[in-house]
This record gives structure tokens, sequence and C-alpha cells, in this order.
């Protein structure tokens, strides 16, 4: 699995709800958000798009790095390949969509 800290929701074979914590020396916002669905989907992050999912057909990464990152007042919300994600300014939630 990842190498950066998650906290999962749920038992680990079976949950549904992924945090990462991205700043303060760790990952940026946007491979946060790679490491949480990765985390959900059971593989490395390196191996994501083996699974199908590739962020940057869904959202600019850079954009969402400078969009997030040293700021306290904004949560952007996405959907990236059946999950919902939403990245706030200390971590990047991904769970699963219940379509």
């Amino acid at each position: 699995m990842s190498s950066v800290p998650t906290e999962a929701t749920g038992s680990r074979s079976t949950a549904e709800t992924a945090r990462v914590r991205h700043g303060g020396g760790g990952p940026s916002p946007s491979l946060a958000v790679v490491e949480a669905i990765a985390d959900l989907a059971g593989v490395e992050a390196t191996e994501l798009h083996e699974a199908g999912v590739v962020l940057y057909e869904h959202v600019d990464p850079d954009a969402l790095n400078a969009l997030v990152a040293d700021r306290s007042d904004v949560d952007v919300s996405l959907t990236v390949a059946g999950y919902d994600v939403r990245v706030g300014p200390e971590s990047a939630v991904a769970r699963r969509s219940r379509d």
C-alpha cells in the first residue's frame, strides 16, 4: 500500500473512506488525492493508472495544488472515477461513490 499514512474508516479490506493529510512536509494536495484513492482501490499509488484511475483526466493537478495548498478557506469537492473526493486545507478524503 501507500507509504503515506492514511486514516481509513471501516475494516481494512472494506474501507469506504480514506483520508491522507497533505502539506507541512507531506504530499501535495493532488498526490494526497491519488494516495487516498489508491488506498481504497487496494493498489499502490504508482499502479493506480492500471486500475483505470488517472487524476489528470478529471482535474488539473497543478491547478488543484495551487487552489488548495497553504489555504485555510478552501474546500474542493469532485468525483474521480467513481470516488467522491473532498480536498480541504489539511487533507484529502476519498469515498466510494454510492451511485
